[in-house]
């Protein structure tokens, strides 16, 4: 079932901005060259906030809480990005070691270096850029069916304390968060309308009116089972310069206009959930 024929039961709904000066989000099917996302996917995003509440991806115990796969399955969790920066892409090569049976000591590292027991592989790696900005920003809109979860993720926003450091894709590519607001999500009672999140192809039909629109489309994955198997991947649109596009809504499908201030200002966009 599409997770945007699941109901959203909540008129509230938390609106953050996560910004950082460059980003990969590696595409699923890449192998010898990481090629990049436009954007994050879902299964980036939920890993995000899981990092960000400290839940783990594994269980260490019979006991243990849920994984985070099982907390933000799309029955309960809801969320979506809209991209607010023009994106460029370069391709930089990256040193990768070796690191099966890796040295304890420095002095025996070097040995197997030398001796060509441990190599230094070059691997092509599509990194993301702003275009005209200091930094790439995705806004990020949340809501789950756990209000002791969403009550905790909305805390450590307000505060801007963490389990774990945020990031854009990788570890090394480390991010700040903004958080805008806490908003109010309403349903659409119209099926043809200007969007501002990124949406499943499957689910509108383009409204091609207008000038200076550009379109791409990204095949990603959605969800995970326990044990990091990936469920089955969605074709994804955006709009890539970062522009409300106009769509018609397919039968039973749903979108939500949403309401918030940023920085004093009233805003409404309308969103469906990836």
């Amino acid at each position: 079932m599409p997770i945007n024929s699941v109901p959203f039961d909540s008129d509230k709904i938390l609106i953050f901005d996560i910004k950082g000066p460059i980003a990969h989000f590696r595409k699923y099917y890449t192998n010898s060259s990481s090629l990049s996302y436009l954007f994050p996917p879902r299964t980036v995003i939920i890993g995000l906030l899981a990092g960000l509440l400290g839940i783990p991806s594994e269980k260490h115990t019979n006991i243990m809480e849920d994984t985070y796969y099982e907390k933000f399955d799309g029955k309960e969790c809801f969320v979506t990005v809209s991209m607010r920066t023009k994106i460029r892409k370069i391709i930089q090569t990256v040193n990768y070691l070796a690191t099966d049976d890796f040295p304890k000591t420095p002095y025996q590292l070097f040995l197997n270096m030398m001796t060509g027991k441990i190599g230094i592989t070059q691997i092509p790696l599509e990194f993301l850029m702003p275009e005209n900005a200091n930094n790439i920003i995705y806004r990020i809109y949340f809501y789950h069916k756990d209000s002791n979860l969403y009550t905790e993720l909305k805390r450590r926003l307000e505060d801007n304390s963490y389990v774990f450091p945020p990031y854009l894709g990788i570890s090394e590519l480390l991010a700040s968060i903004e958080y805008i607001d806490e908003g109010k999500a309403y349903k659409s009672l119209s099926k043809e309308l200007e969007l501002n999140s990124v949406c499943r192809l499957e689910e509108i039909e383009l409204n091609f009116n207008g000038s200076n629109f550009q379109y791409v489309t990204e095949k990603m994955p959605t969800d995970f089972y326990n044990g990091r198997i990936p469920k089955e991947p969605c074709v994804y649109l955006c709009e890539v310069n970062c522009k409300p596009f106009n769509i018609k809504l397919k039968y039973g499908f749903s979108c939500y206009s949403v309401t918030y201030l940023e920085k004093g200002r009233h805003l409404r966009e309308n969103i469906m959930f990836m």
